[in-house]
């Protein structure tokens, strides 16, 4: 499984396909210094990378790593189509395994201008069956003639389709390929997020996943670092930013508006966080 943070999001360098005859190999490559991801639509690649041997059948994806050394293992034995894929993200990346499955990419979140987008992660498998196969094998055909159309902003229409490529690719495996904890946690922060503004306690967060609340709290400390609580709040501190810059509420209605039952707690939370009053920091973007 391949992990990466964003944003920016992750970039297309170059896109085609090729086809090859019973007795024709992929290319031998090491370091090549951005991603490839191969999706075969007929026949079958034996790629090797540092070791691994990987057989990608008809409608299913590998992704081959910058920093790795792959060839393939064995010459076709069937005509084999695929498309190929490359592309780079700006920041870190990391392969999660068995090993590294309760690591976490940790993020810098404090003292964050309250317009910036906040960061979040990409998962994408390595090798995997694609199972929403027309929609990928469409924005793939699609990826491959936007620059034939020469259009001005052609380049623009690639990046978006690649977008979708990539949200597709990670929707279609995202359940069957999650660890259990992390869906717990995904779905917890899923639920946090969208009560954020009103009391919440662990009874019922436990009630409403169906998980003791225990268990709920250690798959979002492995998944995300955080309890349930401290993440709540951080949502709460991102909206009461938001609307410190953007309204002319009072800091009571907004620290209501935002969840915090007590404005005296809401304002001792945000300049602990911040180091900044609610006060002080609307006053940093006053004209």
């Amino acid at each position: 499984m391949l992990q990466f943070v964003a944003p920016p999001l992750p970039v297309v360098l170059a896109a085609g396909e090729d086809t090859y005859s019973p007795g024709q190999s992929h290319p031998n490559r090491n370091k090549i210094g951005v991603f490839d991801i191969l999706i075969v639509t007929r026949g079958c690649l034996i790629m090797v990378e540092d070791e691994q041997q990987y057989q990608v059948g008809e409608n299913q994806a590998l992704i081959l790593y910058p920093d790795r050394h792959h060839y393939s293992g064995k010459p076709c034995e069937s005509e084999t189509h695929f498309y190929w894929i490359h592309f780079k993200t700006a920041k870190e990346w990391m392969e999660l395994n068995e090993a590294s499955s309760n690591r976490r990419m940790e993020f810098e979140i404090r003292n964050r201008n309250p317009f910036t987008e906040p960061p979040f992660w990409i998962k994408l498998p390595k090798h995997f069956k694609i199972h929403n196969w027309n929609e990928v094998d469409h924005l793939c055909r699609q990826l491959l003639t936007i620059g034939e159309r020469s259009t001005y902003s052609w380049e623009w229409k690639r990046q978006v389709h690649f977008q979708h490529l990539l949200q597709e690719l990670t929707s279609t495996n995202q359940f069957e390929n999650s660890s259990p904890s992390v869906a717990v946690a995904e779905q917890a922060a899923s639920y946090l997020r969208e009560n954020f503004a009103r009391k919440i306690n662990y009874k019922e967060l436990g009630a409403i996943l169906r998980y003791h609340p225990n268990h709920i709290a250690r798959c979002m400390m492995n998944t995300l670092g955080c309890t349930p609580v401290e993440y709540v709040n951080q949502v709460r501190l991102d909206q009461a930013k938001i609307l410190l810059v953007s309204t002319n509420w009072s800091i009571e209605k907004i620290a209501d508006n935002c969840g915090f039952q007590q404005t005296a707690y809401f304002s001792r939370f945000f300049k602990k966080q911040e180091g900044l009053s609610p006060n002080q920091f609307r006053k940093q973007y006053l004209g």
